[in-house]
């Protein structure tokens, strides 16, 4: 009967490994497409207000697309939304952050 009770909680515990494991890749797949969309918005800083415009790209496993919307939510103003996608297993993830942009 001891021998059941430790192989339960010892299958318990294992299982709570593997859970953890792929928490914390899925963590750090998420850390990674935020640190890329960063990159991508703070790079959109440094350009002339007329270069900001749709653009997609390849990064490691992460699919990034640009999709600016000009004259959104005023005259003068563009909203940029960068949208990052990949792929872990057999599901398929997407994170997304938008900001806003002026003339100079």
């Amino acid at each position: 009967m001891a021998l059941l009770v430790l192989s339960v909680g010892l299958l318990s515990i294992a299982v709570m490994q593997i859970d953890a494991i792929k928490g914390n890749s899925q963590a750090s797949h998420i850390t990674e497409a935020t640190a890329l969309i960063e990159k991508k918005l703070e790079g959109y800083k440094s350009v002339a207000y007329a270069q900001v415009q749709d653009e997609q790209g390849n990064e490691d496993i992460y699919q990034w697309v640009t999709t600016v919307q000009a004259d959104t939510p005023a005259t003068s103003l563009k909203t940029v939304t960068v949208t990052v996608t990949w792929s872990s297993g057999n599901k398929s993830h997407s994170l997304f952050f938008a900001t806003i942009i002026g003339r100079q």
